[in-house]
């Protein structure tokens, strides 16, 4: 037997690799003659009944092997042997057997199978075993499948969300905070660098800190008698949360400081810069200038240019939702009055849980008689927000889309500059390093009030420096070279 012979007869596990392909047997069956010399030299009879034989054998393969969609053959004793050895997966797809013609022909038959059907075949094996398993599991690899495909693309877009609204809230790139070196009197009291990251008093250097989310939150009043219609901002607070070590300081502004407020004309053109009360900078508006961002700029202006690009501002209605979607605040009451709701007396020192209107009245009412009845009130304002934030911190630790749940409740009766990714990077900040709410540390600017057309409260270079270093900046430990006047 000639070593052709041997090679297409001796049985085997052959791999894909090693399998004649259609390319190998036209290589081989391309010159007849050529392939003739390289048989051993023989004159045995035997021999050339062995050429015959192997040339005819060729010739059936290469004539089944004209149709494309069959890649490579196997000895179909092997490709048996392989079925008994459950190994059928690996030559499965589109399989092919030589006719019995072409058997006699190539004198052994074979096995014709397309790689291109291997994954559909495997995929209908997953298939029967899906289909084998009791209902109830089936119906609980489905459910389990669908949930984790959920939470993982609930995941994602959280993450992604918190990242932008993240770069967003700490951009400190373009600003510039411009101190004044000395104050009223003309005494030098800071030095600072020329961007005023780092302003130096009384012998202790103060550094911006960049790790702090500053938003200004404003409610909004429909205004006095002699303002009627005007929405004013009536309880101004700005929040300066530590993202990295958790510490929140809240700082209320009186509605009466008085401040550089830009002036809108109805048309929403800008007509000049006036000094006025700083309520007055919510009821002016212009093209592209909320209300609310128009006092987020007078506060800026206020401590010198610093960076206060976020606000939100709401009406009473808001308040209102806000306080009975947590089923209510509970405070001691600093003052006695008639409750809106059902008429009844809340006397002084009671401690009671304020719900609907009553929230609405204890944060907005004063005796507009007295000079400084707007400091009583914002007294009162910080009592209620310690009560909201003992009830609502807790809950945002907890399940930290409360946050996103209170701002869909209130955006009809709202206005701010936070998107969707900020509040989703404030919730998980905030669910991640506030401890609790006794933490919150409430900060005033102080002024000397003084009538005026209204109240107005002036404040001092010195005192609207320390209170800046104390909200917005931390202290260091050395006192940096290079500081300038």
């Amino acid at each position: 037997m000639s070593q052709t012979e041997d090679r297409v007869h001796e049985p085997r596990h052959a791999r894909d690799e090693d399998l004649p392909t259609a390319e190998h047997l036209e290589a081989e069956t391309t010159d007849p003659e050529e392939n003739k010399n390289d048989q051993p030299m023989t004159d045995q009879p035997e021999a050339k009944a062995a050429d015959v034989t192997h040339a005819e054998d060729h010739a059936a393969q290469k004539a089944v092997l004209a149709d494309d969609s069959f890649d490579y053959i196997v000895p179909q004793e092997s490709y048996k042997e392989h079925r008994s050895r459950k190994h059928a997966s690996h030559h499965t797809g589109r399989t092919k057997t030589a006719t019995k013609e072409e058997m006699d022909a190539a004198n052994e038959g074979y096995v014709f199978t397309s790689m291109e059907k291997r994954g559909k075949r495997r995929h209908r094996h997953r298939s029967h075993w899906f289909r084998r398993q009791p209902r109830w599991k089936r119906v609980l690899i489905v459910v389990t499948s669908v949930i984790l495909a959920l939470v993982l693309a609930f995941g994602g877009t959280f993450l992604i969300l918190r990242e932008i609204g993240r770069r967003s809230m700490h951009n400190y790139d373009d600003f510039a905070v411009a101190t004044p070196s000395a104050d009223e009197k003309g005494n030098e009291i800071i030095k600072a660098d020329n961007s005023g990251r780092v302003i130096t008093y009384n012998g202790v250097s103060y550094q911006l800190n960049e790790n702090l989310i500053n938003i200004v939150f404003i409610g909004v009043d429909e205004g006095s008698e002699e303002n009627a219609g005007l929405r004013m901002a009536d309880a101004i607070y700005t929040l300066a949360f530590d993202t990295k070590t958790g510490s929140v300081k809240l700082l209320s502004i009186s509605r009466d400081t008085m401040a550089d407020v830009d002036l809108y004309s109805e048309q929403g053109k800008y007509i000049d810069t006036e000094r006025m009360q700083l309520a007055f900078s919510h009821a002016y508006k212009g093209e592209g200038v909320t209300g609310g961002r128009n006092t987020a700029v007078s506060i800026s202006r206020l401590f010198y240019g610093l960076p206060l690009e976020d606000y939100f501002a709401i009406n009473m209605d808001a308040l209102i939702t806000l306080n009975d979607t947590i089923g209510g605040v509970t405070l001691t009451s600093s003052m006695t009055f008639t409750s809106p709701v059902d008429g009844r007396t809340i006397n002084e020192g009671e401690t009671v849980t304020l719900h609907g209107k009553e929230a609405d009245t204890y944060v907005r009412s004063r005796e507009t008689s007295k000079l400084d009845s707007n400091n009583a009130r914002m007294a009162r304002q910080q009592e209620y927000i310690r009560a909201f934030m003992s009830a609502i911190v807790p809950a945002v630790k907890k399940d930290p889309s409360v946050v996103t749940k209170l701002y869909g409740d209130i955006t009809s009766n709202s206005e701010t500059s936070l998107d969707l990714a900020k509040i989703t990077y404030i919730a998980s900040a905030v669910a991640a390093k506030l401890r609790s709410a006794s933490d919150i540390e409430y900060v005033s600017l102080k002024g000397e009030i003084t009538e005026g057309e209204f109240a107005e409260m002036k404040v001092t270079n010195e005192e609207t420096l320390k209170t800046m270093l104390g909200v917005f900046y931390t202290p260091l430990a050395k006192v940096p070279d290079g500081i300038k006047k």
